[in-house]
């Protein structure tokens, strides 16, 4: 499930959904690691979830590692999370049973808040009346960064997904896809009606953010990919950030050194901010004594 360098302070709201649904030196680096191992080609490449058709084509390193890899493992299995029954039963976590709706939950100011949001973009309340607020908060943002070309049908997962189904390469993925959709609802713990409240203050800067976050990733800024993702979830977040980041990355880390032990040429694809910081996969697997170097 991940930045860019610019704001000297990025919105809680934005931030942190952008991570979930994130200067250029005098050469550009690139978000791809490579492991010098005596016995295999491992290759970890940081994906953008969400990205347009104009960053295509990618940085070069992002294809020569996919090239040189004969499996393409992603943080789940990307066509287990596509399929319907996978989608409904996310949709499903993310809904009020028992007749709660979302007026009834909504204090008075939150809910006619958002009805003038939605008017404002010619849309109905009625569409996210059974929605919990991080549903709404997701729904918002995948609506607004469609409205700027952003999608993640053009993210680099999907697209990798769709290579290497074209290519015929095994692809696979780093946890359950139903442990996956459990992380995710996990949100209904952390949100109440203020994630909704300041995601709608927030959305103008969603543009900037994200030019920001994309140009981060491209040119491997990893300072400013830790600083504006990792460090504010971190600090508005810490729970959140425990789940998301430092105990996946921790979790993965047998998975990754089953894939190294296999000798089998592997591209293994997470979102980057998993890649970057203090608790990073890249960390994790140094302190464990392999050699990983930046493409």
């Amino acid at each position: 499930m991940i930045s860019r360098g610019i704001m000297l302070i990025m919105k809680k709201a934005i931030i942190v959904f952008v991570m979930i649904v994130f200067s250029t030196a005098v050469y550009a680096e690139s978000s791809v690691w490579k492991l010098d191992t005596d016995n295999s080609v491992f290759y970890l490449a940081g994906s953008c979830h969400v990205l347009r058709k104009s960053d295509y084509p990618l940085p070069e390193e992002f294809e020569t590692a996919y090239d040189d890899a004969d499996q393409i493992i992603f943080e789940t299995d990307i066509d287990a999370l596509r399929s319907q029954d996978i989608q409904l039963l996310l949709i499903s976590k993310g809904m009020y049973t028992g007749g709660d709706t979302l007026e009834r939950k909504l204090s008075g100011n939150a809910y006619e808040t958002l009805v003038k949001f939605c008017r404002n973009r010619s849309m109905s309340i009625a569409l996210f009346q059974n929605f919990k607020p991080w549903m709404v908060t997701m729904t918002l943002l995948a609506l607004e960064l469609e409205k700027n070309g952003i999608t993640s049908a053009d993210g680099l997962d999907m697209y990798f997904s769709n290579k290497a189904k074209k290519d015929g390469k095994q692809t696979g993925g780093l946890e359950d896809v139903y442990k996956h959709v459990e992380l995710v609802s996990s949100l209904d713990d952390e949100f109440d009606e203020s994630i909704i409240e300041s995601f709608i203050r927030e959305v103008e800067e969603l543009q900037v953010v994200m030019e920001d976050l994309i140009k981060s990733w491209r040119t491997g800024d990893d300072a400013g990919i830790d600083k504006h993702l990792s460090e504010s979830m971190c600090k508005e977040y810490p729970g959140l950030f425990k789940r998301f980041i430092i105990d996946r990355n921790r979790d993965w880390i047998p998975h990754l050194e089953t894939l190294i032990g296999s000798g089998k040429r592997t591209l293994v694809i997470v979102g980057v901010g998993h890649l970057v910081g203090e608790y990073s996969i890249i960390n994790l697997l140094k302190s464990r004594g392999y050699k990983v170097k930046k493409m």
